[in-house]
C-alpha cells in the first residue's frame, strides 16, 4: 500500500525498506528519513524487528532503544575483544539475538566501526550462521555528512570504513528531496554546507544575515562545547543578586548501568541556583534488559530574569 503523502523517491524507498533486502537509507536533514522510518514500523513487530538509535534522545523520539543497550555493549570497556567475550555470556543477549529478524538502526554516522563490528560478530555467533549479521536483516538509517561517530579518543571511527559495512551488502537508498524547506534556493544552499562546498553566491547571502552581538538581547545561545555553556552560564548567574543555593545530583539503579550513564549524559555533580534564574527541566530514562536504571538531571540555563 502506497501513502499518497510520500514523495515518488519516498514511495520507491519505502519498497525497497519491504524488500526483504538490507537497506542504508540516506539523504540530507528534511528529506524524510525519520518519516519513512515511522511508516516502515507501522507494518512491523517490534519486538521481531526493533528500532535501535545511536543516542537515548533519538531513540526515544522513534520508539526504540539504544544500539549499545540491545547489543549489551555498554561502554565497551576493555576493547572489543573484552566486550564481545563479556557480552557472549550474556544469555538474554544470545535469546534476543535469535529471535529478531531484523533491526533499524538510526542515526548510523554516530555508531562507531567497532561497535558494529562486535555486533554483527555476536548476531552470527548467537545465530550459529557465517551469513553477514547472522541473518538478521538490517536496515541503517542516517547521513555521514552529518554528526560522526562518538569516540573518547577523537578518532574518527565511521561505520562505512569498517569492512563489516561492505559485507553487510546494503542497498543505497538516497533521498533528495527536501520535504522541510520550501525554499529550493534555501535547500540547495543548506545541501551546499552539508557537502562543505560553499559556492560564493551561498556565502555573500549568509554573511549577509550575520548580526552584531548584542550582550543584551534576550534570546537564547547555542555553542559547541559544553564548556563553553558552562562558562556562559556560570557567568549569567554570578550577575543575579541573592544567595547560591546548590542541590546534589542523585543516582539510582545497579552499578554498572550507573557508571555508563555518569560517564556519558551532561549532568553536574551540582545544580546551582538562584532566586530568578531560568531553568529547563529534563528528565531521562534509560531501559535495559535486565536492569533498570533511572536518572533524572536537572540542567541549568541561566541568565538574567
Amino acid at each position: 500500500m502506497i501513502n499518497s503523502e510520500l514523495s515518488k523517491e519516498q514511495a520507491q524507498a519505502l519498497e525497497f525498506m519491504r524488500s526483504g533486502e538490507n537497506i542504508f537509507l540516506t539523504g540530507g536533514a528534511g528529506t524524510g528519513k525519520s518519516y519513512l522510518v515511522r511508516e516502515f514500523q507501522k507494518e512491523l513487530d517490534r519486538d521481531l524487528f526493533p528500532t535501535l538509535a545511536s543516542t537515548g534522545a533519538a531513540a526515544v523520539l522513534l520508539g526504540g532503544r539504544t544500539f549499545h543497550s540491545f547489543f549489551g555493549l555498554g561502554i565497551m570497556d576493555g576493547g572489543t575483544d573484552a566486550t564481545f567475550e563479556r557480552c557472549m555470556r550474556d544469555k538474554k543477549l544470545t535469546k534476543r539475538l535469535k529471535k529478531v529478524e531484523g533491526i533499524i538502526i538510526d542515526e548510523i554516522s554516530m555508531i562507531p566501526g567497532d561497535a558494529l563490528m562486535i555486533s554483527e560478530a555476536l548476531a552470527q555467533k548467537a545465530r550459529g550462521s557465517s551469513l553477514p549479521w547472522g541473518g538478521i536483516r538490517v536496515i541503517a538509517v542516517g547521513d555521514f555528512c552529518q554528526l560522526p561517530p562518538v569516540s573518547r579518543d577523537n578518532r574518527k571511527d565511521w561505520a562505512f570504513a569498517n569492512p563489516v559495512w561492505n559485507q553487510t551488502g546494503f542497498r543505497i537508498c538516497y533521498l533528495t528531496q527536501s520535504m522541510r524547506a520550501q525554499d529550493p534556493y534555501f535547500a540547495q544552499i543548506l545541501n551546499q554546507i552539508r557537502l562543505g562546498k560553499l559556492s560564493e553566491e551561498a556565502c555573500e547571502l549568509l554573511n549577509r544575515r550575520v548580526c552584531e552581538w548584542e550582550e543584551v538581547s534576550n534570546f537564547p545561545r547555542l555553542f559547541p562545547r559544553r564548556n563553553q555553556a558552562d562558562i556562559y552560564n556560570q557567568k549569567k548567574l554570578n550577575e543575579i543578586d541573592g544567595e547560591l543555593l546548590e542541590v546534589e545530583t542523585f543516582y539510582w539503579g545497579d552499578e554498572r548501568s550507573l557508571i555508563s550513564m555518569k560517564k556519558n549524559l551532561s549532568c553536574q555533580k551540582f545544580c546551582k541556583l538562584k532566586k530568578a534564574a531560568r531553568s529547563v527541566l529534563c528528565k531521562t530514562i534509560r531501559k535495559n534488559v535486565g536492569s533498570m536504571a533511572r536518572l533524572e538531571q536537572l540542567w541549568i540555563l541561566t541568565k538574567n530574569n
